[in-house]
């Protein structure tokens, strides 16, 4: 092999050594990932129905309190639609628009819990959520971290 060749093909094969490896997705299962959907569903209603028996924020905490009210209230209903979907049968491609939208709105019901009190009944059913989410995730998402329970 000439030089001239030998060169660039050489360039070629230590750019892909050095290339970072990419995570991959899970493998997708229907009926399991249709299961967890199920899952999420009611774990996110369980969620919604103890928020709604928490007292009342403080003055301090009105608007953080308000804006996770409505925080709740959209990952259920994007909970509820996204496990309706996935048990019609709805796929990966399908679904990933409101994978996304629903962790959207789990990180800024994150980034608001932080800012309020919440009870330990409120803390646990969100972290059943959390723990549904993060066996869903790897099936949308290969490089997504753990997500966490907010710090009180």
């Amino acid at each position: 092999m000439s030089r001239i060749f030998l060169a660039p093909l050489l360039a070629l094969a230590l750019a892909a050594l050095a290339a970072p490896a990419r995570a991959e997705l899970t493998a997708w299962d229907q009926a399991k990932v249709t299961k967890l959907g199920k899952q999420l569903d009611d774990a996110a209603k369980a969620l919604y129905d103890t928020f709604y028996k928490q007292p009342k924020p403080t003055p301090a905490q009105q608007v953080p309190w308000y804006r996770l009210k409505e925080d709740v209230r959209l990952i259920k209903n994007d909970s509820g639609s996204f496990a309706r979907a996935l048990g019609k049968g709805a796929g990966r491609d399908e679904t990933q628009p409101a994978y996304e939208d629903l962790m959207q709105n789990v990180r800024r019901a994150q980034d608001n819990a932080g800012k309020v009190f919440a009870t330990k009944d409120l803390q646990d059913k969100a972290a059943a959520a959390l723990a549904v989410l993060n066996q869903i995730t790897p099936y949308y998402d290969a490089e997504a971290k753990p997500l966490e329970p907010v710090a009180h």
